[in-house]
């Protein structure tokens, strides 16, 4: 029987990988803070063990007493694209991992799940291998990195199962709104155009709802220890995604591509090849892509 931990549970991921695994019947424990803003999980929010970071007792030994033995680390101060050259802000993620590596150990966890990032790569421009170095540009890739290693070598000393996902786009419901496509079909509801680059950056998005389906796989089958790209198999170009959005959300809407110059080194293919994972899970069954696209943006259209 698994039972999971969930940190990050209130945000994109973490509440799409926590629906997914309560409807397969996997119990979910859901760890928040007071202020966390809980309405992506409003339609299964009764199915969660809920833990409060900011309780009075320790949230350390409230969650050892639920005994998880799945911990699937969702949670990152500084996601946005303003705090990731912040030092500051992005270093306090490693107290947070050190303080759930005690966990992970103090109540003899079998998997620890953590969400990485394309972001560890540096640039890219093409279908990238896990062997691939990493090299990081800016201060969200480099924790990752130094995550990476902590991770690595406390569960190796502490015979704990390791599973590092360098997640490559995502798309899909309950998105913030900030980020490109929730942005886009946004603005077409109260705009008649918007400033672009020249849009060729070609993109493997991938479906949260699959994403979540791949997350289900990894807690329930055996999966060696080590890192593991997450991507789609098929690649988009930015240009034809957008067009086609805009012909599902308003025709008319003018997209100005190439008003925007591309940021310095700016990564025009960003794909990863997902052989190693499939070797561990299987054959991923990827949601047609117009059909996950077109459940995204009626979402956005009628929210």
């Amino acid at each position: 029987m698994h039972k999971v931990l969930i940190t990050g549970i209130t945000g994109f991921l973490g509440s799409h990988i926590a629906e997914s695994l309560s409807k397969n019947g996997i119990q979910v424990i859901g760890l928040k803070r007071t202020n966390s803003d809980s309405w992506r999980c409003k339609d299964f929010e009764h199915t969660i063990s809920w833990v409060n970071l900011d309780s009075a007792g320790n949230w350390k030994n409230i969650l050892a007493e639920k005994a998880p033995n799945v911990i699937i680390h969702s949670a990152w101060i500084g996601v946005e694209a303003a705090d990731r050259d912040n030092w500051g802000e992005q270093v306090k993620n490693i107290d947070f991992l050190v303080d759930l590596l005690e966990l992970a150990r103090e109540v003899k966890i079998d998997k620890f799940i953590f969400l990485g990032s394309q972001a560890e790569y540096g640039y890219i421009n093409g279908k990238i291998k896990e062997e691939q170095a990493g090299i990081a540009l800016n201060a969200y890739g480099g924790i990752k990195l130094a995550s990476l290693e902590i991770l690595k070598t406390f569960c190796e000393v502490n015979e704990i199962n390791w599973i590092w996902l360098r997640l490559f786009s995502l798309f899909g419901e309950k998105e913030n709104t900030n980020w490109l496509i929730p942005s886009v079909i946004n603005k077409m509801a109260v705009d008649k155009e918007m400033d672009l680059t020249a849009g060729e950056q070609t993109y493997a998005y991938l479906y949260v709802k699959d994403f979540s389906k791949i997350i289900n796989l990894i807690v329930t089958k055996q999966v060696i220890s080590g890192i593991y790209n997450i991507s789609s198999n098929q690649t988009y170009q930015l240009k034809s995604l957008l067009e086609y959005i805009r012909q599902q959300v308003k025709p008319s809407f003018k997209l100005n591509f190439g008003a925007i110059p591309y940021r310095n080194n700016q990564s025009m293919h960003i794909e990863g090849d997902i052989t190693k994972i499939t070797e561990q899970i299987g054959t991923i069954e990827f949601t047609d892509f117009k059909v996950a696209m077109q459940s995204t943006i009626n979402y956005y259209i009628l929210e």
